[in-house]
């Protein structure tokens, strides 16, 4: 090995500064002539903001100097945002793309570093542009922090988080660089990952899913954002909060970015995981199926323990958060109110379909291919063993499947339990059905996908669900549209579609008077019609499935 070689396997991998991946993309990234357009440009944006932003407070609002000094805190920190957020996630996930078309992570897996060492190096080298551009912005937002004499505790706690947010999309990215062979759209997918988390995804709050916000830095931003503003404008802010009061996890009422930096740090750690797995070796898979499972678990406990202790007071029923941002029913025992059965059917079809969709994602990572299951089997053989160990990529995603969609069954059930049996529908209880309905809806639907994933792959699988999940659905909207007289076709029709399992199972668990009335009679029967056509399909794929593998098994002998 020579010294250059020594060197590089000597670097631990908290040396970032001593990385040779991530001096390579400073050499390259931040050379004068690239760089220098760059930095000029944010500097002169960052700039115009800070002294427009104090003029402006001093001149036109009659705000004194400490007021007029908070003014610019805000949009720098979108700027930022902008900068690092949005654009260096792209250039992360466009750069490891670009980095595999080019043969460099083949050469880079010669390197005699460890994969950890390897993941930090892209992680800050291929955004160390974004990375110097923000730092450059940094001395406007001290200043105003300072001259505004916002408390450090505050500055502290939004920065924390903002950095934290950074590295979790910039692993992102790097996930995303890695699996997409495009680098357009692998560009395109990561930024319009954190687009997506900053606009629709939040919105998924106002119907219990409460965890997703704080993927985002809006939690803690929303705590401290009265003492980064004018006094004045502060107090009103701080008044307004009082009137929608943030999500607690299990009631422990931890503070907001406490919670925050823990929710981004266990899925920066799935994340690293995932990389550090695929730099160990190129063909595995990016989790291991232990690793899944406990992911999928914290998934479920922090989407029940961020919405649970929100049902008794209200806030979790849109209407609530409606009524109070007109000001309306402040005091919801005074004034009445109460939340109407539909919002509980609708918010335990979402979270069933956010648990689907989990359960579903988890799959893909840890089914093996049929090439897969060869070499495992060749594996196995050579060291002497009559099976698969059951941890092995190569083994069968079948009882970890398994156990996902129990997982998913009870949490989506004890959701929708803790709803039903709250205050607010003293006359309404879930129905007879509702756990056969949950059990049918979570099993058929994540044995089904996994069955054929494991046995066709993920062309054959990609193909079926686009027939079954969205063509029965368009043509039962066009039926639906034509004539009202064909509405329970249409619903028979639409009952095929796997997205729409969980809301039928909702209306199956709760029981609801005031749905058109051929939606009510045709929507029982269309879902028990078609959760018994899919068990049976399941129960075929899982015979077939088994003698597949047997069959693999004794071709890997030849």
């Amino acid at each position: 090995m020579s010294e250059k070689s020594k060197r590089q396997a000597a670097v631990p991998a908290w040396k970032i500064w001593a990385n040779p991946i991530v001096l390579r993309y400073a050499r390259s990234r931040l050379r004068i002539t690239g760089f220098g357009v760059h930095l000029m440009v944010v500097m002169l944006i960052a700039g115009f903001i800070f002294f427009a932003g104090r003029a402006a407070g001093v001149h036109q609002l009659n705000f004194d100097a400490v007021g007029a000094a908070r003014g610019p805190i805000i949009p720098l920190l979108v700027l930022q945002g902008i900068v690092l957020l949005l654009l260096g996630t792209g250039q992360v996930a466009g750069g490891m793309t670009a980095e595999s078309d080019e043969g460099v992570l083949d050469y880079q897996r010669l390197a005699p570093m460890t994969p950890l060492a390897k993941v930090m190096g892209y992680l800050f080298g291929l955004p160390i542009r974004e990375w110097a551009l923000f730092l450059a912005t940094m001395p406007f937002t001290i200043v105003s922090v300072v001259q505004g004499e916002v408390s450090i505790r505050y500055f502290l706690q939004l920065y924390a988080v903002f950095v934290m947010a950074a590295i979790l999309y910039h692993l992102t990215g790097l996930v995303a660089g890695m699996v997409m062979k495009n680098k357009r759209w692998a560009f395109l997918a990561s930024m319009g990952m954190v687009f997506l988390l900053y606009t629709v995804i939040p919105q998924a709050a106002k119907f219990g899913l409460v965890y997703f916000k704080y993927l985002t830095i809006y939690p803690v931003l929303e705590e401290v954002l009265p003492f980064l503003l004018e006094s004045r404008v502060g107090m009103v802010m701080e008044g307004y909060q009082q009137l929608v009061p943030s999500a607690k996890f299990f009631g422990l009422n931890l503070p907001q970015y406490v919670f925050t930096l823990i929710s981004q740090a266990v899925l920066s750690f799935a994340m690293g995981l995932m990389l550090w797995r695929r730099w160990r070796k190129n063909d595995c898979h990016l989790l291991g199926k232990f690793s899944a499972v406990a992911i999928f678990a914290w998934l479920q406990a922090v989407l029940l323990g961020n919405s649970l202790p929100l049902v008794n007071p209200g806030d979790i029923f849109p209407s609530r958060e409606f009524d109070r941002r007109f000001g309306r029913f402040l005091d919801t025992a005074a004034e009445g109110w109460s939340p109407a059965p539909t919002e509980a059917l609708v918010m335990v079809g979402l979270y069933g379909l956010v648990t689907l969709f989990c359960l579903w994602a988890m799959i893909v990572l840890i089914t093996p291919r049929t090439d897969d299951q060869m070499r495992g089997w060749r594996r196995a053989r050579k060291f002497g063993k009559t099976g698969l160990p059951s941890l092995w990529d190569s083994a069968t995603s079948t009882p970890w499947t398994a156990m996902m969609a129990a997982m998913g069954v009870g949490g989506w059930y004890f959701f929708a339990k803790s709803l039903m049996e709250s205050r607010w529908y003293p006359g309404l209880d879930l129905t007879g059905g509702t756990l056969i309905a949950m059990v049918l809806v979570m099993f058929g639907g994540g044995l089904s996908m996994q069955a054929l994933l494991e046995a066709k792959g993920k062309k054959y699988t990609g193909v079926t669900v686009l027939l079954v999940g969205m063509i029965p659905v368009m043509i039962a909207v066009i039926i639906g549209l034509n004539s009202d007289r064909l509405l329970p076709a249409a619903i028979w029709l639409a009952g095929m579609c796997p997205l729409l399992w969980p809301v039928y199972g909702a209306c199956m668990a709760i029981p609801v008077d005031d749905m058109p009335r051929d939606f009510i009679r045709a929507a029982p029967n269309a879902f028990w019609f078609w959760q018994g056509v899919v068990i049976l399909l399941s129960g075929w794929l899982l015979v077939k499935l088994r003698e597949s593998r047997k069959a693999i098994a004794e071709a890997s002998k030849e």
